[in-house]
């Protein structure tokens, strides 16, 4: 008896810590380099700037998040989001209208991605190879296209890129990928997955199913942080959207997310996790660390909570 109540006991300050983490390294990270950086970090000014790079890496998370709950991989977003930039920035100079360039920003981001998922899910291919592939056609598409000049939106573009639309568009994607996620059998459904293929199976979860609408969810969250990224940028160049990978895969560990997938992968860490992520490499630079170390630094954290989930989830310590 004293050990199944010892065992409930850790079960609930498992759940309670899963829960808390995330949270708890965001208000560090704000306390340090706001006591360290002079008192920097929670100007005006430098708060909307980290808002401003993490709206459009949240929306990406809130569709990744469906990916990596079912032990999936995608290395591609960036450049897909660049891709999905480039069409839409061109389909403007050519004149059509708003609603189309938003339309374009969706389905070029779409279409690498239902194109990753048919390979990956249905010919059952590496999602690491197959994401892998795919980030460079598009950034060799990218490349080939805007070698010789970058390309702006057209002007009315500007007038998209404030506060009230970028909020609107954050909090209604959010709570459809909330609800989604967590009310809903296709969130339960890739979480399952990711927990125990087999067993999500046998409990008569179409599996193929499940991993492709994830992928549908993941590729139209990047074509709507797409447009956000080309209403604040202006342009597209070689280098747009290069990196963005690795914040949205960053951003889901330090928001809690297993990249082994599974039950413990919430919606809201993706949040927390995305202005984490922004808000690490922002702190770093204003303690004066030069930006080509702060990747390395990044690295390395990524590398540490990995490395934390995995003894974790090795020794069931907070399961």
């Amino acid at each position: 008896m004293e050990t199944k109540k010892n065992q409930g006991q850790t079960s609930t300050l498992s759940t309670v810590l899963n829960k808390i983490i995330p949270f708890l390294g965001l208000v560090v990270m704000i306390f340090v380099f706001q006591a360290f950086g002079h008192g920097k970090l929670l100007t005006q000014g430098n708060l909307k700037s980290i808002l401003n790079q993490s709206v459009y890496v949240a929306i990406m998370a809130f569709g990744a998040i469906f990916v990596y709950s079912h032990g999936g991989m995608d290395l591609s977003y960036g450049s897909v989001i660049g891709f999905s930039v480039l069409c839409a920035i061109l389909t403007g100079r050519a004149g059509a209208p708003l609603p189309v360039i938003i339309l374009v920003n969706i389905v070029s981001a779409l279409a690498w991605f239902v194109l990753n998922g048919l390979v990956s899910v249905y010919l059952k291919v590496s999602p690491f190879i197959v994401s892998l592939c795919i980030m460079y056609m598009c950034r060799g598409i990218l490349n080939t296209v805007c070698a010789k000049e970058k390309y702006s939106v057209p002007v009315y573009i500007y007038n998209y890129d404030n506060w009230t639309v970028k909020m609107v568009v954050l909090i209604v994607t959010f709570i459809v990928c909330y609800l989604l996620f967590e009310k809903t059998w296709i969130g339960k459904a890739n979480k399952a997955i990711g927990g125990n293929p087999l067993a999500a199976q046998q409990a008569g979860v179409n599996v193929e199913k499940t991993r492709m609408i994830a992928y549908i969810i993941s590729g139209i969250t990047v074509g709507i942080g797409g447009f956000i990224l080309m209403c604040r940028a202006g342009s597209v160049a070689t280098s747009t959207g290069q990196g963005l990978e690795m914040n949205v895969i960053t951003a889901l560990v330090l928001g809690g997310v297993p990249l082994s997938g599974g039950s413990r992968a919430k919606m809201i860490g993706a949040l927390v996790g995305s202005i984490s992520v922004i808000l690490l490499r922002n702190g770093l630079i204003i303690l004066g660390v030069n930006e080509r170390v702060i990747e390395g630094i990044q690295g390395i954290v990524l590398l540490v909570i990995v490395f934390l989930t995995y003894v974790k989830n090795k020794d069931g310590i907070w399961q």
